[in-house]
């Protein structure tokens, strides 16, 4: 732990206790955020890399404190599905809009009119829509 004599028990468990929440808080963002897998090139890349495994691990100590039931590993898995889904649903709607748009524009359709009537009629478009509105929403 230390070869500092003259610290006192708390001085020294004080500081060890810093240093286990250091490794400790090392070890998950190298396991759990890929901390340091960035294969760029570029400086800025890296310190972008690094400052948004920071971010997202203070994020996730904050959920894991005020829910404390669940580890930040759980909490990672969770918050990257969801980003994934999101990303994906982002995708397909811009696809959707991308085919409504030429459609419109190709037979002199009214674009409100028809994508209205493609979401009421598929289930699948409508809870897209959904996701997209929360999504944009928040």
């Amino acid at each position: 732990m230390t070869t500092d004599l003259s610290l006192s028990f708390l001085e020294a468990y004080c500081i060890y206790a810093r240093r286990l929440a250091t490794e400790v808080a090392y070890k998950d963002c190298k396991t759990l955020l890929n901390f340091g897998k960035c294969q760029s090139v570029h400086f800025a890349a890296q310190i972008a890399s690094f400052t948004l495994t920071m971010m997202l691990y203070n994020i996730l100590c904050t959920v894991k404190r005020f829910e404390a039931y669940e580890t930040i590993g759980g909490l990672f898995t969770e918050v990257t599905n969801d980003t994934l889904e999101l990303f994906v649903t982002d995708k397909i709607w811009a696809v959707i809009l991308g085919f409504v748009l030429e459609t419109t524009e190709r037979y002199s359709i009214d674009a409100t009119e028809l994508l209205a009537d493609f979401i009421e009629s598929n289930p699948v478009a409508h809870m897209l829509r959904n996701m997209y509105i929360y999504k944009q929403a928040s």
